[in-house]
This record gives C-alpha cells, structure tokens and sequence, in this order.
C-alpha cells in the first residue's frame, strides 16, 4: 500500500511538473467559427476538456471544399502572425483536426497550393478557462 501512495504522489508531481513547464493550462475549451455563407468549412468543435499549450479542434468541411474548391492545405496563423499549425488535405476530405493556439484567437486559412490561391480565411475564436 505504501508503494501505491508513493505511486500516485510521483504522478500529481509529474503532473504538476509537465503543467508548470508547458506553459497554459485551458479548462473546457470551446471554439468558435462563423461558418455562414463559408465555401470551406461547416462546423467546428474542440475535443476533450483540458488543453495543455494548444486545443484539439475538429472542422468539418463543406462537401466540395477539397474538390470542387481545391483546398488541399490548412493553416492556422496564431495572433503573432506566425504559422501555429498546418496540415495538408487529401481530395474528398471531410473533416480534419487542427491544434489552435489556446489564447484567445488565430485565424484559419484555406488554401489551394496547386495554383497559389487562398479559398478563403476565416477568424477562429477560442475560449476556455485558462491556469497559468
């Protein structure tokens, strides 16, 4: 029994370690994106309910978005203008999971790197309950 309390103790420590050196800690975290009228994107959702540095969000696409608008490339541009996350598209692609930066907002850019062109740009809105 003591081994299994010294067990649990080394994990909270670990825990508390890994939260203390990874930066924000973000309680529920939400996403929100307006999807009206978009030629890419239909929904957005995040998964789990902590988020450690960066948010899971899942975007499902609009049916002809990788086909029919040619979009074969994601990128999500944080607050600072630099590149926070990517992720290539394959044809026919209905929904892909992207990391949001867990401050606030980012922006999400649709594109279509066969002929240069953004599709289209959409601003992403994140909330949650942030530790620090």
């Amino acid at each position: 029994m003591e081994r299994d309390v010294r067990i649990r103790l080394l994990a909270v420590v670990a825990l508390g370690a890994l939260l203390v050196t990874s930066g924000c800690l973000t309680t529920d975290p939400a996403v929100e994106l307006n999807t009206t009228e978009s030629a890419v994107f239909a929904e957005a959702s995040t998964d789990g309910s902590v988020a450690i540095g960066q948010v899971n969000a899942k975007l499902s696409l609009v049916p002809n978005a990788t086909t029919d608008e040619g979009v074969d490339r994601l990128l999500v541009v944080a607050p600072n203008g630099e590149t926070f996350h990517r992720t290539s598209l394959d044809s026919g692609q209905s929904s892909v999971t992207v990391l949001l930066p867990p401050d606030g907002s980012a922006t999400i850019v649709a594109a279509n790197t066969v002929n240069g062109t953004v599709v289209e740009t959409r601003n992403a809105t994140i909330t949650g309950d942030s530790l620090r």
